[in-house]
C-alpha cells in the first residue's frame, strides 16, 4: 500500500491547527425517544474504530514534503454522561460537547461518540470529528454505516513511523511538492493574463455577477464585530415536502430557498444598503465512487442583492447558482487553489498573511449535507425525534485578530421526511444571543410560509 498524504482542502484545516493552533470540528446530533443501550453504542463505536473516521496525522520527515494519513493505532471510548439533562437543554449540551471536544489530529483522537439521558427518559447522542479528517458527506456516511452495523475499514493502515522507506517517500513528495508549486505558479500566471485580456474577475472564490453594479456590502473588521469570539447557535427542523413546496411556489430549489433564507436572517438582523449585495460561500461536494479522500469539496460564491425578500421569486438566484456550478464544472477555480503548492512551501507567517488579506470571508455560508435515508437516524431499532449537522473552531483566542467565521454560516441537512437547518452566528453586533438568531431565522421561515419547529 503506498503513503497517503494530505490532499487539497486537507490543507485548509492542517494550516488552521498549524497556525492558529485550532481545531475545526464537526458535530452529527440525534435525540431519541427513550434510552440507547450502552452495548449498542459500543457498537455504533467498533464500527467507527474501524472506518476512516479514526486516522491520525504524521508530519514528513523531510521539511516541504506533505503529512502523510495512516489509520490511528487505538478506537477512542464512547463517553456516556451520568447526570440526564433536561429536555431543553439538549441543544447547549451538545453546543458545549462541539466547543470541548478534545480532538488531536497528531496525538489523540479524531472522532468521539458521546451519549447522555434526558430527564424525560429518552437519549441525545453526539458524533464529533475534526474537520481535517472528513468533510460532511464523509460525516454522514461513515455515521450511517456504523449505526446500520456496517464496519466499513478504512483503506490506509497504520503509519509505519520512521524508516527508510518513509524517509524516501517523503524525500520524493518534497520534490513533487516544488515541481507543483512550479506549475501552480504558471496556471495562476495564466489565468492572470487571461483576466487582464479578458476583464474577467475573479475572487477568492469563482464569484457571480461581479460586475460594477453588484457591489457587495462594506464591514468593518470581524474582530471589531465578535469581540468575544463566541458562536451563538440555532437549530430548526421542517417537514423537507413544505420546503421544497415553498421553494417551487417561488420559482426555485431547495438550495436556493436556503441561501435566501439565511442571507435574509442576516440582512433583517444588519441591513444592507440600497445596490448592496451579501456575499454566500457555497461547498460543492466533489467525491467520486470509491473516493476515500478526507475532503472532496471545492467552493463557488453567489451575490444576493439587499432587495431579495421573504416571499419574492428565486428565478434569478437560482441563475446565478447555476452559472456559478458551470464555471467550477469548467475547470475554473480559485486563484489560491492554484497557489496552494506554492503556499505550503513558505513560513506560516508569510501564509498567514497573504490568506488573511483581501475582501475576507463571505458574509454568509450555506452548506446542504445532502439527502439520506431514514437509517442515517435510526440506532438500534430507534428512531430519532431530530438530527442535526453542524461545525465550528475550537481555540478561537478573542485576543487575536482572527475569526472561523462571518456573518452567518449554515448547514442543511435531509433525513428521511425531515429538513434540519443548523445556523451559526459569528457577528455579536448583529445577534447577541441565542434568543435573537432563533426568532431571526423563525421570521424568515413564517415568511416564506415554511412550518418549522425551533429546537
Amino acid at each position: 500500500m503506498g503513503v497517503r498524504r494530505l490532499h487539497g482542502q486537507d490543507f485548509t484545516y492542517w494550516f488552521m491547527h498549524r497556525a492558529f493552533g485550532w481545531s475545526v470540528v464537526l458535530q452529527l446530533v440525534w435525540t431519541f425517544p427513550r434510552a440507547v443501550s450502552v452495548d449498542d453504542l459500543e457498537a455504533v463505536n467498533a464500527a467507527l474504530g474501524v472506518g476512516p473516521l479514526n486516522r491520525r496525522v504524521t508530519r514528513a520527515s523531510v521539511m516541504t514534503a506533505r503529512p502523510r494519513w495512516g489509520h490511528a493505532p487505538d478506537v477512542p471510548d464512547v463517553i456516556c454522561d451520568t447526570h440526564p439533562i433536561a429536555g431543553d437543554s439538549v441543544e447547549a449540551w451538545a453546543a458545549r460537547e462541539l466547543d470541548t471536544v478534545p480532538l488531536d489530529p497528531e496525538h489523540g483522537a479524531t472522532y468521539r461518540l458521546r451519549a447522555v439521558a434526558t430527564e424525560d427518559g429518552g437519549c441525545v447522542v453526539s458524533l464529533t470529528a475534526l474537520h481535517l479528517v472528513t468533510d460532511g458527506k464523509g460525516l454522514v456516511t461513515a455515521a450511517a454505516d456504523a449505526l446500520a452495523g456496517r464496519a466499513t475499514p478504512d483503506t490506509l493502515g497504520i503509519d509505519p513511523g520512521p524508516s527508510a522507506r518513509t524517509l524516501v517517500a517523503d524525500a520524493g513528495d518534497a520534490v513533487g511538492g516544488v515541481m507543483s508549486a512550479g506549475t501552480g505558479i504558471a496556471t495562476a500566471t495564466g489565468a492572470l493574463i487571461r483576466k487582464a485580456m479578458t476583464g474577467r474577475s475573479q475572487s477568492a472564490l469563482p464569484a457571480v455577477g461581479t460586475e460594477p453594479t453588484r457591489r457587495r456590502r462594506p464591514r468593518t473588521p470581524i474582530r471589531d464585530r465578535s469581540p468575544r469570539a463566541q458562536t451563538t447557535w440555532a437549530i430548526v427542523s421542517m417537514p423537507a415536502a413544505d420546503f421544497a413546496a415553498a421553494a417551487k411556489r417561488h420559482g426555485g430549489t431547495v438550495n436556493t430557498l436556503f441561501i435566501a433564507l439565511i442571507t435574509g436572517a442576516l440582512r433583517s438582523a444588519s441591513p444592507t444598503g440600497p445596490g448592496e449585495h451579501l456575499k454566500v460561500g457555497i461547498p460543492v461536494d466533489q467525491r467520486g465512487i470509491d473516493d476515500d479522500r478526507a475532503n472532496a469539496t471545492a467552493g463557488v460564491s453567489v451575490l444576493v442583492p439587499e432587495s431579495l425578500r421573504a416571499g419574492d421569486d428565486l428565478g434569478s438566484l437560482r441563475r446565478d447558482c447555476k452559472r456559478a456550478y458551470s464555471e467550477l464544472s469548467a475547470g475554473e477555480r480559485a486563484m489560491i487553489v492554484h497557489l496552494q503548492p506554492a503556499l505550503r512551501l513558505l513560513p506560516l507567517s508569510v501564509v498567514v498573511a497573504a490568506v488573511t488579506t483581501g475582501d475576507g470571508m463571505p458574509d454568509v455560508m450555506t452548506s446542504n449535507i445532502g439527502t439520506y435515508p431514514d437509517d442515517v437516524a435510526t440506532l438500534a431499532g430507534i428512531q430519532a425525534t431530530g438530527m442535526a449537522f453542524r461545525g465550528d473552531a475550537i481555540g478561537v483566542d478573542a485576543n487575536e485578530p482572527y475569526r472561523f467565521g462571518d456573518g452567518l454560516q449554515a448547514w442543511l441537512l435531509q433525513a428521511g421526511d425531515t429538513v434540519t437547518i443548523s445556523v451559526a452566528a459569528f457577528d455579536e453586533t448583529a445577534f447577541g444571543d441565542g434568543a435573537a438568531l432563533r426568532s431571526g431565522v423563525a421570521a424568515e421561515l413564517d415568511g416564506w410560509g415554511v412550518v418549522h419547529r425551533i429546537w
